[in-house]
């Protein structure tokens, strides 16, 4: 299994090795490690003439691909180091497009950290690509630890989300094969999608209230049959129901649970074609307080 991990040496980035090291298993698998310099000429001019890495990457560069890579190969991961000089937002989707890679990781910013921008140019731009690979988003931020002070294992929530379609089913098969979490909590949700207001309005009172409890006893039966499918010996998943449109309310609900992780297909059943991403996914991926995993569909 080969994995696509961005460094640039932002906090981001840091936690997005934290991330990996910790969560996924390194047995049998490789990181390729990306850093993309800036150009130096213009961008239509001819690529300047290969140099040595010792030369052609900055001191500061190589500090931090040698941080990263002593995190993983710690971790039992084998490595290989990629540095790459271009447009970063351009030069990530190519190398994930051909290089064969199962898992893309990045950080959700980079070292600009734009505090007006949920997601950073480089997450937008592999967003938007149609990369033939699962994409972890981490949207969380590298801390300094305090001397002395030990690191407890903690619940991880994860939220899985689903909509009745048979996509779950490749999605938390994805999920447990990617990731080996201590203190693991998954909860399956489903969404009972409310109809628009002006439909509501225009229904007699009995029929609005057999439309509500159809919805909401059509997302329950999502959620309880996605359960049997995210267990595993020692896990005991949740289901839950939430209200609303689907992607701001799997958003509200991991900032209820305090989720660590959204997990959800990259498009749901009613997009079985088009952009890379569906729009739930797409916006969830933007905008989740949390990181979030997209599982390309694989039919």
């Amino acid at each position: 299994m080969r994995i696509l991990l961005g460094i640039d040496g932002s906090r981001y980035a840091l936690a997005a090795t934290r991330f990996v090291c910790e969560h996924l298993t390194g047995i049998g698998r490789q990181v390729d490690m990306l850093h993309v310099l800036p150009l130096l000429v213009r961008e239509d001019a001819a690529a300047p003439r290969r140099q040595p890495e010792s030369l052609r990457v900055p001191p500061v560069t190589r500090s931090w691909l040698d941080r990263a890579q002593r995190r993983l190969t710690s971790r039992g991961f084998r490595v290989v180091r990629h540095v790459r000089r271009g447009v970063p937002a351009r030069v990530f989707p190519e190398v994930a497009a051909r290089g064969g890679y199962d898992l893309i990781v990045l950080g959700e910013k980079g070292r600009a950290d734009n505090p007006y921008l949920a997601t950073g140019s480089v997450a937008l731009a592999m967003l938007e690509h149609h990369v033939p690979a699962d994409i972890l988003l981490v949207r969380e931020r590298e801390l300094r630890r305090e001397k002395g002070v030990r690191r407890t294992s903690l619940p991880f929530p994860v939220l899985f989300a689903t909509d009745g379609s048979a996509r779950i089913t490749q999605v938390a098969a994805r999920f447990h094969h990617l990731f080996r979490v201590p203190e693991l909590r998954p909860i399956a949700v489903a969404v009972a999608e409310l109809p628009e207001a002006a439909v509501l309005s225009a229904l007699r009172a009995d029929e609005r209230r057999r439309l509500l409890r159809q919805v909401a006893a059509t997302a329950r039966a999502w959620a309880r049959a996605a359960k049997p499918l995210l267990a595993r010996p020692g896990l005991r998943p949740q289901a839950q129901v939430v209200q609303g449109r689907p992607a701001g309310a799997l958003i509200e609900e991991a900032r209820r649970t305090g989720a660590r992780l959204i997990v959800l297909g990259s498009r749901g059943a009613r997009s079985p074609a088009g952009p890379p991403l569906g729009s739930v996914a797409l916006q969830v991926a933007r905008y989740a307080p949390c990181s979030v995993l997209l599982v390309r569909d694989s039919t």
